[in-house]
């Protein structure tokens, strides 16, 4: 496959740390992406390269992967040089020309390439293949740059592939010994403790070692076995541990045992007469091994249909966008020399993620709000309408995108802008609407104050007529306010300021009885307006609530999601290390069996502590969400009652 040097610099660097993370050098396809917006590439391109002993990422590849809103199943390979590892990324992408795949001693793929494909039995998500550079190159003969690239695989990818040729023996799985440095190599926490390595299984991808090129049939005790029970038997410690031998025998194990949630296996014979390899690529199914093809299906329907979608730990799923992020920071640290982790990196994502949900939330809110303010129907009752269902638009928006804003910091920050602009514009609508209904008022008004002032109405039966007079002018004063709430405050103003010539009036009609010259007649016509005010602010009312409680339903859905994904998370990191100690005491290892039961106890432990959070524990434990909640709820109090009455 051709390929040349790609140089492009717009891509900000602002998640690395130390560093040029971003390289301008790395190799990559001349090949264009056909549609990003589909998740679909023609042709892979280079993700990871290594400069000068650097790891950088190639610009090109990222905004291709920041195009995918989808979840990801991520899968990379990884195992020694010149053992087919292209060819089986070729496979699983269903394509037989893609990854660079050359018949030569001379190692073909370097640094870390990738290749997104769609699954059509998983519309909503996207294959995402990681094909690593082979360990143990002579030419490179660099054992760092090994075990960085293997870290990375290990910390991005759902499966994990350890391809090797012939069957699994001593060597092999030495050539995996990187695995039993990974507890010095990742870091859990940002205070790390002893216990770190218990939490691996939650976050770990699955293993699965293909094997390739097998000649000997697959046996275990004299009795023929499948692809699991044999690698199951292969990863069976070794009694005594006497020697330093023993030791790195059953180390390598344990940790593959241990660390990873799960292992398969799958076993490929030779795939044809050995003059037919070097075009291995370009072979039809009719040319090839029976059982090879028959395997390669099995691989691919494994991968294809298997529900292993990439999480971080609290079970937030992985799209394309968050994984440049978890790229950018893991190497970030790689090159400052800092060990990778994972809890400093899944917060610093959220944190990432939480400002974009709010800036992209408050882009939708800004944008219609404006829209509305251009619409020329600028009224409160309008406002309040449109702003509920715009600002509980922009919260839905901004919870699709967010993670893990437990402090409800974020919220309270698209809230407070939200806010901010609301009252700009109630400023301004109140401002123009209190000169046009004082203007409007004074228009239907102008006959009735100028018979006051005149002294008109102080005469037999003038009460009658002012109160003819005043029910026209207030009836035309409500059609041309559109009996906004505002407009009825400027009434009530003016009746109040009337009042004292309105009872004059009142009080001076020779036809009105003593009774009802002493009975203030305006009582009642301002009983009405004030009557019709709080209509309106119970109306403005309903309309917060069904707001504030949509809210809250959004804020409360999304910590159900995140509580199932971490309850499952956990469940199945405690169910395996369950099986592992049952192993262990079954076959008499004590010792291994109480640290998987120390394990399992850890693991259960959290697990527990998860099915009984619930929302409310939520609210009460965490303060610092109060800020948030009670700045869109009102009270405490309300959003207590409203979770109680759920």
């Amino acid at each position: 496959m051709e390929r040349s040097y790609w140089q492009d610099s717009t891509l900000s660097q602002s998640s690395a740390t130390g560093a040029d993370i971003l390289g301008k050098d790395c190799l990559m396809s001349g090949t264009k992406v056909h549609d990003a917006s589909k998740q679909k590439m023609e042709k892979p391109l280079q993700l990871v390269c290594n400069n000068d002993g650097k790891l950088q990422l190639n610009p090109e590849a990222l905004k291709v992967l920041q195009s995918i809103e989808d979840p990801m199943v991520i899968v990379a390979v990884v195992g020694p040089a010149r053992t087919g590892k292209s060819y089986l990324m070729n496979c699983l992408a269903v394509d037989k020309k893609g990854f660079s795949v050359d018949s030569t001693t001379q190692a073909h793929t370097k640094g870390i390439w990738m290749w997104c494909q769609s699954l059509p039995q998983r519309p909503n998500e996207v294959l995402l293949l990681l094909d690593t550079e082979g360990r143990g190159d002579p030419k490179k003969g660099d054992i760092d740059n090994d075990n960085s690239i293997y870290l990375l695989a290990i910390l991005l990818s759902s499966i994990f592939i350890y391809n090797s040729k012939n069957q699994i023996d001593q060597q092999s799985l030495q050539d995996l010994h990187f695995v039993t440095e990974l507890s010095k190599r990742i870091q859990m926490k940002s205070h790390p403790d002893a216990r770190d390595s218990w939490d691996f299984v939650r976050f770990f991808p699955e293993f699965v070692w293909v094997i390739r090129d097998l000649t000997l049939d697959l046996n275990v005790d004299d009795k023929e076995a499948t692809p699991n029970e044999y690698l199951e038997h292969i990863l069976k410690l070794k009694d005594g541990e006497i020697s330093e031998q023993d030791k790195k025998y059953n180390e390598i194990r344990r940790c593959i045992l241990e660390y990873f949630p799960s292992y398969r296996c799958f076993a490929f014979p030779i795939p044809a007469l050995s003059q037919k390899l070097k075009k291995l690529q370009e072979l039809e199914d009719k040319d090839l091994d029976e059982g090879f093809v028959t395997e390669r299906q099995n691989l691919i329907d494994y991968i294809h249909t298997h529900k292993k979608v990439k999480r971080v730990v609290g079970g937030q799923l992985v799209t394309g966008r968050r994984f440049v992020e978890l790229t950018k920071t893991y190497i970030g640290m790689m090159a400052d020399g800092v060990l990778p982790c994972v809890e400093s990196s899944v917060a610093k994502l959220a944190e990432l993620e939480n400002q974009a949900a709010v800036d992209e939330a408050f882009k939708f809110f800004d944008t219609e709000i404006e829209k509305f303010s251009k619409s020329g129907c600028l009224t409160m009752s309008k406002l309040i309408e449109n702003y509920n269902m715009i600002s509980i638009k922009a919260f839905n928006i901004f919870h699709k995108r967010s993670m893990n804003d437990n402090s409800g910091k974020y919220i309270q920050q698209l809230e407070e802008k939200m806010s901010s602009t609301y009252k700009s514009l109630t400023d301004k609508i109140n401002k123009k609407s209190q000169e046009d209904y004082k203007r409007d008022l004074k228009n239907v008004m102008s006959s009735i104050t100028e018979n006051l002032t005149s002294g008109h109405y102080l005469r037999p039966g003038g009460f009658q007529e002012l109160k003819k007079d005043l029910d026209k002018a207030t009836k035309k004063y409500k059609e041309r306010t559109k009996n906004e709430m505002e407009a009825w405050a400027v009434l009530n103003h003016f009746l109040e300021e009337e009042k004292p010539r309105l009872d004059q009036v009142q009080k001076m009609d020779s036809r009105l009885t003593a009774e009802q010259k002493h009975a203030s007649a305006l009582e009642q016509e301002l009983k009405k307006v004030k009557q019709e005010m709080e209509k309106m602010e119970q109306r403005r009312k309903i309309f917060e609530e069904c707001r504030n409680k949509e809210i809250i339903e959004q804020i409360k859905k999304r910590f159900e999601e995140g509580k199932t994904c971490s309850v499952e998370e956990l469940k199945e990191a405690m169910n395996h290390m369950r099986s592992e100690k049952e192993k262990y005491e079954n076959e008499g290892r004590k010792k291994d069996a109480e640290r998987a039961h120390q394990s399992y106890e850890y693991l259960k432990k959290k697990y527990e502590d998860a099915t009984t959070w619930s929302f409310m524990k939520f609210i009460r434990r965490n303060s610092e969400i109060f800020s948030a909640l009670v700045k869109i709820v009102g009270t405490v109090a309300q959003l207590i009652v409203f979770i109680v009455r759920r």
